[in-house]
């Protein structure tokens, strides 16, 4: 009856049962969605009338075409619906991305991302959202007279002419999905929440000092994520509050280990403190993860490139050595040492170069020449490697690049402007080879042509072009949010305020799906810590999908990829993009 009667108002047709199981069919996505509400009301409301017999119901709405038969309905929409089911967890409506781009502009309903799913049986992944009510307004179907109302409490649709819901309605068939039934499992909750009291979401960045202006932008961003979470009902009626810390120095690199070592201890001490975002340079999260790490608060950075706060075999267990299994520090940028078969990818794939010639400089970029060397010759390319001594003639290392059709087609350098990048390309130059590209990282990128001492103002337009170089990037942001950050602050999000942006987002999605444990306030943090970081769990946010590996490192790894042009600039020449890849998940 708790699921029937739901059905039959609202214009479903049963198409066939399977033990505790519902397929019906609807001819409008809005009264699917209304249904699937109301059943999962009724079932919260029975569990408070018969606290021990409680129905727990799950839900999967999917929209599609489906063709009826002598056999009853098939197509793809209905294996998707049944999937989607079971997906959901209890009393939860569950709904694909169709359906959601159906109804979110008609229903007062919140689509909550709960990531993109491999379906079994499902070729692609699917896009998933929990639909949950925003308000209460009118009964979304009358009453029979006489019998008491098991929705009253719960009402569904604010103000909805039935016209635009009929106008809404689709041609193709919508299947849904209902589990339930006597022999449920019990519940010793009834609706999600946290414990009582606003929550503090930590963020340390440099306020003041030389990186300031690193800072600010993400400040911006955390506060209007913050906002927008809680102008959207906070978790489950608790709102957050914004607790700012400064590590500023007026040294470089314009960050201080020390203050931020300071920062994390006094928000471990906080009991309302259940995650941190930042920081923003990877020197002083280095002092901070030993501390964070040790008391298992989460934190999510969104700048930090550095492998070794994550990585093993970079140092990362040195951070964490208090608890060595537990991983609190997660990230949103890339790893650096993506860059490496990121790099060794574009020179193969993009500039087609089957013979590269590698020159490194003898010291720092030697680690990055032979990472790529490694990723370079396990495609198939050939390596001629070579080192540029300081103060050495750059023509000394570029004799193979006359070695007729064997000579090499693309030029690798390990280094730096300062450590023989110039000198290097104004050879190649000057000697004819011109048209063979000079690959390297970012230890070039450091400016445009109008910017005093960078490669290509010391190298010059004319010459540096050929020269492209790598740069791990955050995943694209949305349009969406690029217009918020300029509507509230008059000015462009820099490159990193959109991951910060989406560490807020990490939380609050988070919060919202452990929040229907009813976790205690001590128990709280830990809760939020392990579903972050839990690699099964994906956010959806303003960088769209994010996921975190075993380390803590995000599961998209994008590299930008840059050429100078020597037009732009009023002719002193930048680097424009010239391509941009996620490289998927990050090294061990």
């Amino acid at each position: 009856a708790l699921v029937r009667e739901a059905i039959r108002r609202l214009g479903g047709a049963e198409i066939k049962t399977e033990g505790d199981s519902f397929y019906v069919v609807f001819n409008s996505v809005s009264s699917a969605v209304r249904c699937g509400l109301v059943i999962t009301a009724n079932a919260l409301l029975d569990a408070a009338e018969h606290p021990d017999e409680l129905i727990k119901v799950g839900i999967g709405v999917h929209a599609g075409e489906t063709v009826q038969t002598a056999d009853g309905y098939v197509g793809s929409p209905v294996n998707i619906a049944a999937r989607i089911c079971s997906e959901a967890g209890p009393n939860e409506v569950l709904v694909s991305e169709t359906v959601r781009a159906l109804t979110r502009t008609v229903l007062p309903v919140r689509f909550e991302p709960r990531g993109r799913r491999q379906l079994k049986g499902i070729a692609e992944p699917v896009t998933l959202y929990a639909a949950t009510e925003t308000g209460p307004g009118v009964m979304p179907w009358g009453e029979p007279a006489g019998r008491r109302g098991a929705i009253s409490r719960r009402r569904l649709v604010v103000g909805i002419p039935i016209l635009t819901l009929v106008a809404l309605a689709i041609i193709s068939s919508l299947l849904f999905r209902a589990l339930g039934g006597p022999a449920a499992t019990r519940s010793p909750s009834l609706a999600a929440a946290l414990p009582p009291g606003t929550w503090k979401i930590g963020l340390d960045v440099p306020l003041t000092g030389n990186a300031a202006f690193r800072g600010m932008p993400i400040k911006n961003a955390v506060e209007l994520a913050i906002d927008d979470a809680n102008a959207d009902g906070g978790i489950d009626g608790s709102d957050l509050e914004l607790d700012v810390y400064d590590d500023g120095a007026t040294t470089e690199p314009g960050q201080d280990p020390k203050k931020a070592a300071a920062n994390a201890e006094k928000m471990v001490a906080d009991s309302r403190t259940i995650a941190v975002v930042g920081p923003s340079g990877s020197a002083v999260a280095k002092a901070m993860i030993p501390i964070t790490n040790a008391a298992g608060l989460l934190q999510c950075s969104p700048a930090n490139t550095n492998p070794g706060l994550t990585k093993p075999r970079y140092g990362a267990l040195d951070l964490r050595s208090a608890r060595p299994a537990v991983i609190n520090y997660v990230r949103i940028s890339p790893s650096d040492d993506i860059q490496e078969p990121a790099l060794a990818a574009y020179a193969f794939d993009d500039l087609l170069a089957e013979r590269a010639l590698v020159v490194d400089d003898t010291a720092d970029g030697r680690e990055i020449a032979d990472g790529f060397s490694d990723a370079y010759t396990a495609l198939g390319g050939q390596v001629i490697r070579r080192a540029l001594n300081p103060g050495a003639d750059p023509m000394s290392v570029l004799g193979s690049l006359s070695d007729g059709t064997e000579a090499p087609e693309v030029v690798f350098f390990g280094g730096f402007t300062d450590t023989g990048a110039i000198g290097l390309r104004k050879a190649m130059v000057s000697s004819g080879h011109r048209d063979i590209p000079l690959l390297s990282w970012d230890g070039l990128f450091d400016g445009s042509g109008g910017d005093a001492g960078s490669y290509i103002q010391r190298t010059t337009a004319g010459t540096a072009v050929g020269t492209f170089v790598s740069h791990v990037t955050q995943p694209p942001s949305t349009h969406d949010f690029v217009d918020k950050y300029h509507f509230a602050y008059l000015a462009d999000p820099d490159e990193y305020a959109a991951g910060a942006y989406a560490c807020v987002q990490v939380i609050v999605q988070a919060l919202r799906d452990v929040a229907k444990s009813h976790p205690t306030a001590g128990h709280l943090r830990e809760a939020l810590r392990a579903w972050v970081v839990d690699p099964s769990h994906h956010f959806q946010t303003v960088v769209n999908d994010v996921a975190f590996d075993a380390n803590g490192d995000n599961v998209h790894q994008y590299v930008t990829f840059y050429r100078v042009d020597p037009t732009t600039q009023d002719g002193k020449g930048d680097w424009v993009i010239a391509k941009q890849q996620d490289f998927g998940t990050a090294t061990p």
